[in-house]
């Protein structure tokens, strides 16, 4: 055989089989990316502030329907660099949920602050695209750049505001600090590939299964167990910054409160799903190790605690909404902690077919309340911008006599959040009834107990809103706080865009159909996860 042939059937060997169509959420959102920058940098500023909103909404709006064709393949695909199963899919689409949102705010918010359209158009996408890498990561180094493609662009879009000083602060605040626990995931990332010499979640399982490694010496060694916990322990300090865990959620009042309110809620949200999703597929991955579930469990149920009870007790005493989302954001994710400790304490328990099923119910209940956790923000986050009231609580006083939809939307919200028993049938109640009965069924009743107490606290924060727009009369004089989107104002809620109105409201739906009819998000991922994809 001619040598150069040889060369080129041995290059041609080493080339990844990877089927675009497989990628087709992510091609649609980069490619949208680049039209926006394409068409800011060709548009003058009018033209650009009418035509990008349209290109950006299509691409996050393509990027849904794209999970729905059965495009994605429920297995790993891209030389294992990606698995979409049923919990991958269904945080993308959740993601994306949110992020469409945050367009469908931003011409009034570019509008009112003159901030450059182009930049912030391109990296809410971005930003999108970086959260669906990440939900579907099965290997380290692509969470690893998936979590930088959504942070950088969070990071931006909290400080792109540059006439606001606590803008620049907020974004300061959170580059430093989500660089250092970018730091931390590098060096927990390191330590597991030196454990299981691979960086793919599924081969490490398999490692961590067998409890012995094969060097390339074709010498095989039993797998290290300081590395795994000290792994484990890095990365998942470094997962605990961008989920707002405590003691790691130091940043999160000042960065809610400083950036701009659509970015606010796509913190919140989107980032939370993603960064969620990964922390899922990794202790997934490290619970067939059979010594890592007690560790693990000590050290994920003290985070869950500690969240649960200090989340909960700082939002009490909070004057400003947004700092109250954001104490509220680290008890929530405390809840959800929950199911991470039931995962982990799975395969200690069962095994074959009835290990595969239990795993599949408790990730169910997770996306349930990830889901519902986002459209609640996204109901909060939403109404209180197009209130102009993210910043002082006094604001809502006497709100329902004022613009009583927005008031009832609010408390749709409110309600939800808390969670439990005494709230009517919303989101919220069945995500918490769900999660916390996986979580009493496997053993973690303690924690359990915590979290329902738990909850009866946040009821007094939430509902204490609540009693200020319904039961407290608006103040007047001189030290009164206006709401606009009372009156005859034209950017409340019942007097913006039609598209604004319709999202909103559409929330508001969603949190009281999927809390009566759980089954119909549940059947969306199972449709997701039986795609026709290759």
């Amino acid at each position: 055989m001619n040598p150069i042939n040889k060369e080129i059937q041995d290059i041609v060997a080493y080339v990844p089989d990877i089927s675009l169509a497989s990628l087709a959420p992510f091609l649609i959102l980069l490619l949208g990316g680049i039209v926006c920058l394409v068409a800011d940098a060709a548009s003058d500023k009018k033209g650009s502030r009418r035509i990008l909103p349209p290109i950006a909404g299509v691409t996050l709006i393509a990027a849904i329907a794209s999970f729905f064709l059965g495009l994605v393949p429920s297995r790993p695909f891209v030389e294992g660099a990606f698995y979409g199963d049923f919990f991958a899919q269904i945080c993308c689409i959740v993601c994306l949920f949110a992020g469409l949102l945050m367009v469908i705010l931003a011409p009034r918010l570019i509008e009112r602050r003159n901030i450059p359209s182009g930049e912030f158009y391109t990296l809410i996408i971005f930003a999108s695209l970086g959260m669906c890498l990440l939900a579907m990561s099965n290997e380290l180094l692509t969470a690893f750049i998936s979590l930088e493609i959504m942070s950088l662009s969070l990071y931006v879009l909290t400080g792109i505001d540059r006439r606001s000083g606590r803008a620049a602060e907020a974004a300061f605040k959170y580059f430093i600090l989500g660089a250092f626990a970018s730091a931390l995931l590098v060096f927990g990332m390191a330590f597991l590939y030196g454990a299981t010499q691979t960086t793919r979640l599924d081969l490490m399982g398999q490692v961590l299964a067998s409890g012995y490694n094969t060097l390339i010496t074709g010498e095989t060694v039993a797998v290290n167990p300081v590395w795994i916990y000290l792994g484990f322990t890095l990365v998942f300090a470094g997962l605990c910054f961008k989920l707002t865990l405590a003691p790691f959620h130091m940043w999160a009042p000042d960065v809610y409160q400083g950036a701009n309110t659509p970015t606010a809620m796509m913190i919140a949200t989107g980032s939370k799903v993603a960064a969620f999703a990964f922390l899922i597929h990794l202790v997934t991955a490290l619970s067939f190790w059979e010594p890592f579930a007690g560790s693990a469990a000590f050290i994920i149920g003290l985070v869950a605690i500690v969240s649960m009870i200090w989340g909960n007790l700082a939002a009490l005493v909070q004057k400003d909404f947004k700092r109250m989302m954001a104490y509220s954001s680290v008890a929530h994710t405390g809840y959800m902690m929950v199911g991470v400790l039931v995962i982990v304490s799975l395969p200690a328990l069962l095994q074959g077919d009835d290990l595969a099923t239990a795993t599949a119910t408790v990730r169910q209940a997770i996306a349930l309340y990830l889901g519902g956790y986002t459209i609640m923000n996204v109901l909060a986050f939403g109404l209180a911008y197009h209130l102009d009231g993210e910043s002082n609580m006094e604001a809502y006083r006497g709100l329902f006599w004022r613009n009583p939809g927005a008031a009832f939307g609010m408390g749709i919200a409110m309600f939800s959040l808390v969670g439990i028993g005494f709230t009517p049938p919303t989101i919220g109640f069945m995500g918490k009834f769900y999660l916390f009965k996986e979580g009493v069924q496997y053993g973690f009743t303690a924690v359990v107990v915590i979290a329902v107490l738990a909850s009866v606290v946040s009821a007094f924060y939430y509902l204490g809103l609540v009693t200020r727009m319904f039961m407290r009369e608006p103040e007047t004089g001189d030290g009164a706080v206006a709401l606009c989107g009372t009156g005859a104002h034209q950017c409340g809620l019942f007097t913006s865009a039609s598209f604004t109105r319709m999202y909103l409201i559409g929330a508001g739906i969603l949190i009281f159909v999927l809390g009566l009819l759980p089954w119909l998000f549940i059947g969306v991922g199972q449709h997701l996860a039986s795609g026709i994809a290759p």
